[in-house]
């Protein structure tokens, strides 16, 4: 995993601290994780050539179970910084990984342009950053419509989107499941669309699905 630093974290109050380097309780996250998925989920993923090695990127993908995040972070092949909502802070043990992880949290239920800034900070120094534009998980396993924080932050930063479809993480662990069941995982990346295109997140949604099919494996 890439532990390059794009520059020095700003501390000031308009400028959160910017994180784009793994961090030892990232790695220590995405190594614990990565064995676990590795043995109990049988983790593939496949098109991780359309993944820039440096620069900054957006990586859309639908949203299937809480699972999705270190699935992510193990098939994406440097350091990544994932977009939540804020709520998840509540839980003091979760908090504290989303910050020495560089997570950006989002206030749900109003535009909240400070986590727009900082979407766009992570990309302009260089960071992949991975959202869930559906805003929640399935209930289904299909791909819900697409919100449009992603582009919005992918086109101030002048980067590409790479569309990513996550299958089996819906059967493994849906919504009120106590335990994982050992189902297998498939990670699969599309070819980058220029942000740029005022038809890309059409075209970031119609690759998800493609991909994703009915949204199970």
């Amino acid at each position: 995993m890439s532990t390059a630093h794009t520059g020095p974290a700003s501390t000031s109050p308009e400028t959160p601290e910017i994180l784009t380097h793994a961090t030892l309780g990232y790695r220590f996250a995405h190594l614990s994780t990565w064995a676990f998925g590795a043995v109990w989920f049988r983790e593939s993923y496949s098109g991780r050539e359309h993944l820039p090695k440096q620069g900054g990127v957006v990586v859309v993908s639908n949203h299937q179970s809480f699972y999705d995040i270190p699935v992510l972070s193990h098939a994406i092949p440097r350091h990544v910084s994932f977009v939540a909502r804020d709520t998840l802070a509540h839980f003091a043990p979760l908090a504290w990984l989303m910050r020495t992880c560089g997570a950006v949290l989002v206030k749900r239920g109003a535009p909240d342009r400070a986590a727009l800034r900082e979407m766009v900070l992570h990309l302009e120094r260089g960071d992949c950053l991975a959202v869930f534009p559906e805003g929640t998980r399935t209930v289904d396993g299909r791909v819900s419509e697409f919100k449009a924080g992603a582009l919005l932050a992918a086109r101030m930063a002048k980067v590409p989107i790479v569309p990513c479809s996550i299958r089996g993480s819906f059967e493994a662990l849906p919504k009120k499941a106590l335990f994982p069941r050992p189902k297998k995982i498939r990670v699969q990346f599309g070819p980058p669309i220029d942000s740029s295109r005022p038809d890309a997140l059409e075209r970031a949604h119609a690759a998800v699905s493609l991909m994703t099919g009915d949204g199970r494996a």
